[in-house]
């Protein structure tokens, strides 16, 4: 798939979610590049920060530099519904040893309180920046972006086809099962199948395929 087109994925969400059937899609590295590019701080950086991180927008937005130390970031809070509570479950709750070039680019925010916030101080409100600035950012771009959950949702399509281990992706998103990350997360795409049956050719005849 060019990397200038943007995959659609239909998922179907748990049954705490209602078994609605959502859309999202599969950001590539340069299309989240190309958003963040169009945007102000802090919306940039949260872009891409959600991206790198995968979390959840409100534990995003929940950030506190004391949640920092020696460079591991501890979710321990979000936002919901405008108001600070506990995570969404007990596993929700982890570590993430962030790259320190994002830290440092986080640093650039804010030096206390809350990481990504508002003019007045206050944590982002994510509805209006993600109307008033990352869609028209995206369509710019001739993107439509479901939400704010389609970075976190191509973070771990990019992982499975990176070949990060299941249960490290559970980890990252703060799931308390890996089924659950591979089926409601994950994407899976024709070109994701090619090299698999190249392999599987190449097991039985012992000699490379044409492409």
């Amino acid at each position: 798939m060019n990397q200038n087109q943007c995959s659609l994925a239909h998922v179907k969400l748990p049954r705490t979610c209602g078994g609605r059937t959502i859309q999202r899609r599969v950001l590539s590295p340069d299309q989240v590049r190309g958003i963040a590019g169009r945007l102000q701080e802090p919306y940039a950086s949260l872009a891409l920060f959600l991206y790198v991180s995968g979390l959840r927008i409100g534990e995003a937005i929940a950030i506190q530099w004391s949640d920092f130390e020696d460079g591991v970031l501890k979710v321990q809070r979000r936002i919901y519904n405008g108001e600070v509570d506990t995570v969404k479950t007990s596993r929700s709750e982890r570590g993430l040893p962030l790259p320190e070039d994002l830290i440092a680019r986080l640093r650039t925010l804010s030096n206390q309180g809350w990481v990504f916030q508002a003019s007045n101080g206050a944590p982002l409100n994510p509805r209006n920046a993600l109307r008033r600035h990352v869609r028209p950012a995206a369509k710019a771009l001739g993107l439509e972006i479901g939400g704010w959950h389609d970075f976190r949702h191509s973070l771990t399509t990019r992982l499975r086809r990176d070949g990060a281990h299941p249960k490290v992706i559970s980890g990252v998103l703060g799931h308390s099962g890996v089924e659950l990350a591979m089926t409601t997360y994950d994407h899976v795409e024709v070109e994701d199948l090619r090299d698999p049956l190249r392999q599987m050719l190449l097991s039985v005849t012992k000699s490379e395929p044409v492409a």
